[in-house]
C-alpha cells in the first residue's frame, strides 16, 4: 500500500467519518452517511495488507471525526460558562475525542488479530468486528463514570419503530447488530449469502419493533394530569440575583395559566430552577408555594445547600418536592456529576474555572433515584441532566410508574446537543417500558410514552408549557429485568459461534 493511496484513503475516510456524526440528530435521512462511512472503514482494515498498526490508524480516524463533528456543540457551554470561549472548548472536546477514540483502536486491533488467529473468512471478521467495536462503545459507556454519548444504536433515535429493540437488547444490543448489518454490503460483494446472514439480525429486530408498536396502544393514560414548563429563561440571565425574582414569577405564571378545572397534580420546573434557599424561607415563614392547590406538587431543580457552622460545607444538584404549604416533601441529589462542570476529577491536582457557578465542587447523591411520596402519589424515578443517557442505569430501587429528567440544556444553544439528549430519553422509556417526562430551560420538553413516542413536544429557545395526562407504564420490559446483561451474553454467543463455523477454508483471505 503506497503513502500516496494511504493519504486518499484517509482522506475519504476523513469526510465520511465527519458527516456521519449527522446520523445522530433525529433524523434518518443521515443514517446513509455513517452507513458509508462504516464500510469504508471495513473494506481498509480488512485488506490484506492492511497490518495492526495501520488498522490502529483508520480505526483511530474513523472513531475521532464521527465523535468530534458529533460533539463539538459541547464547546458552546465554554463560552456560555465563561470558561475560555470556544477555541478553549474545542480543545478541550479534541482531547476528549482522542482518549475515547483509543476505546475502538483497542477493540478494533483485538479484532484484526482474533481474524488471523482464527484464520476466519469475511463474514466471520464482520462479526467479530461488530461485537468487539460495539464492545468499545460500552466500555467507554462505563470506564471512569462512562460516556456513551453517540453509541451506533442512536442513528436510529428518529424512528420509534426502529428503537423497539432495545426493550429487548438495549442500546448497545442495538448498536451491536446494527454494525453487523450496516458490514452486510461490503459482505455483498464477496458472496451473496454473507451479506444475507449479516443483515438477518436486524430486519428480524425491526420486524419485531413494526409489531410491537402497532399491537400496543399509544395513547394510554392514567388519571392524573401533568404541566411541564419550560420557561427559557438564557443562561446569561439565569444567575443573575437581579433576576431571580423574575424568573420565579414567570415560571409561576406559566404554571398558572390557563388552567381551568383538570388541575395538574404534579408540575415540573427544569433543573435548577428554583434558585432560593427553602430552609431559609421556611424558617421565616415565608411560602412561595401557597398559590398551589391541596395535593398539587412542584417538581423542580434547584441546589441543596448544607452549611457547617454557618460555612457553606456541601452543595448538591437536586429536585424538590414541594407542596402548597412551601415544604419540601422529599428530594433527590443527583448522582452521576459532569466532570469538569459540576466537579473537578483532578481538583488536587490541578484548579481552573468550571462551568458551574460557585466556589466548591458539587458532592454527588448517596440515594436511591426513586422517590415514594406515599398513597397520594405516584412513584417516580428522578433524573438530572446527562443521567438519563446511561443505559440499564436508570432506575436504581423499586420499579416506578414514570421517569422524570429535569434537565438545562441552555449551555448548549440552539445547537445538536439537546437533540441528541433527547434521543436518549426517548431511548430510557423503550428499554424500560416507562413513561419519561423531560423538561428543559430552554427546551426540548417532551412527554415520551413507554414505546418512545412523543406525545407532546415544546422546541428549543421556546416559552411555554404541556398539559398532559401521565402515560401509563408498561410491564417490564426484557432489558428492563436484566439490563446490559442479554447484550453480553449475545456478544459472547456470536464470538463462540464465530469461532466455530466462519473459519477460512482456503489458504488465501477473500477479497473485498
Amino acid at each position: 500500500m503506497s503513502q500516496k493511496n494511504i493519504f486518499w484513503q484517509s482522506i475519504v475516510l476523513i469526510l465520511a467519518s465527519s458527516l456521519s456524526s449527522l446520523s445522530f440528530n433525529g433524523n434518518l435521512i443521515f443514517v446513509p452517511l455513517t452507513i458509508l462511512a462504516l464500510n469504508i472503514l471495513f473494506i481498509l482494515i480488512s485488506a490484506n495488507n492492511c497490518n495492526l498498526i495501520k488498522s490502529c490508524y483508520f480505526g483511530f480516524l474513523f472513531s475521532f471525526f464521527m465523535l468530534f463533528f458529533g460533539l463539538c456543540w459541547i464547546s458552546i457551554s465554554f463560552e456560555v460558562g465563561n470558561a475560555g470561549g470556544i477555541l478553549i472548548g474545542l480543545l478541550a472536546v479534541l482531547l476528549l475525542c482522542i482518549f475515547l477514540s483509543f476505546f475502538t483502536v483497542i477493540f478494533i486491533v483485538i479484532s484484526k488479530f482474533l481474524y488471523s488467529y482464527w484464520n476466519l473468512n469475511l463474514l466471520g471478521f464482520a462479526i467479530i468486528c461488530s461485537v468487539f467495536i460495539s464492545f468499545s462503545e460500552y466500555i467507554r459507556g462505563i470506564f471512569l463514570g462512562g460516556f456513551p454519548w453517540n453509541t451506533l444504536g442512536y442513528i436510529w433515535s428518529g424512528s420509534y419503530i426502529f428503537l423497539q429493540p432495545v426493550s429487548l437488547i438495549g442500546i448497545y444490543g442495538l448498536g451491536l447488530f446494527s454494525f453487523l448489518a450496516i458490514f452486510s454490503i461490503a459482505l455483498f460483494r464477496v458472496k451473496i449469502h454473507y451479506g444475507f446472514f449479516a443483515l438477518m439480525p436486524l430486519l428480524i429486530l425491526f420486524v419485531y419493533g413494526f409489531i410491537r408498536s402497532e399491537v400496543r396502544d399509544q395513547k394510554e393514560f392514567v388519571s392524573e394530569s401533568i404541566r411541564l414548563v419550560q420557561p427559557n429563561i438564557k443562561q446569561k440571565e439565569k444567575w443573575n440575583t437581579k433576576l431571580h425574582k423574575q424568573h420565579l414569577e414567570k415560571l409561576i405564571n406559566l404554571s398558572q395559566v390557563n388552567i381551568k378545572n383538570d388541575y395538574p397534580k404534579y408540575i415540573l420546573w427544569p433543573e435548577s430552577a428554583f434558585m432560593y434557599d427553602l430552609d431559609y424561607l421556611n424558617k421565616n415563614n415565608i411560602n412561595l408555594f401557597k398559590w398551589l392547590k391541596e395535593k398539587q406538587l412542584v417538581i423542580t431543580g434547584a441546589t441543596r445547600r448544607i452549611y457547617k457552622n454557618d460555612e457553606l460545607s456541601k452543595i448538591y444538584n437536586s429536585i424538590y418536592f414541594i407542596n402548597n404549604k412551601g415544604r419540601l416533601i422529599s428530594h433527590y441529589d443527583k448522582v452521576k456529576l459532569v466532570p469538569f462542570g459540576e466537579f473537578n476529577p483532578f481538583s488536587k491536582i490541578i484548579k481552573f474555572i468550571r462551568l458551574a457557578n460557585g466556589k466548591i465542587d458539587f458532592s454527588s447523591g448517596r440515594l436511591s433515584n426513586i422517590i415514594d411520596l406515599g398513597k397520594n402519589y405516584n412513584k417516580i424515578g428522578a433524573l438530572i441532566c446527562y443521567e438519563v443517557i446511561f443505559s440499564s442505569e436508570v432506575v436504581n430501587g423499586d420499579r416506578p410508574d414514570f421517569l422524570i429528567n429535569l434537565t438545562n440544556d441552555a449551555w448548549y444553544k440552539k445547537s445538536h446537543g439537546p437533540i441528541q439528549h433527547l434521543s436518549a430519553a426517548r431511548v430510557r422509556a423503550i428499554e424500560e417500558g416507562l413513561p419519561v417526562l423531560r423538561v428543559a430551560n430552554t427546551g426540548i420538553s417532551a412527554i415520551i410514552n413507554p414505546l418512545g413516542v412523543y406525545i407532546k413536544k415544546l422546541p428549543l429557545e421556546t416559552e411555554g408549557f404541556i398539559d398532559s395526562k401521565l402515560p401509563k407504564l408498561y410491564k417490564p420490559t426484557l432489558f428492563s429485568i436484566y439490563g446490559n446483561i442479554i447484550y453480553i451474553i449475545i456478544s459472547l454467543i456470536m464470538l463462540f459461534i464465530c469461532k466455530l463455523l466462519f473459519f477460512r477454508k482456503g489458504k488465501y483471505k477473500e477479497k473485498i
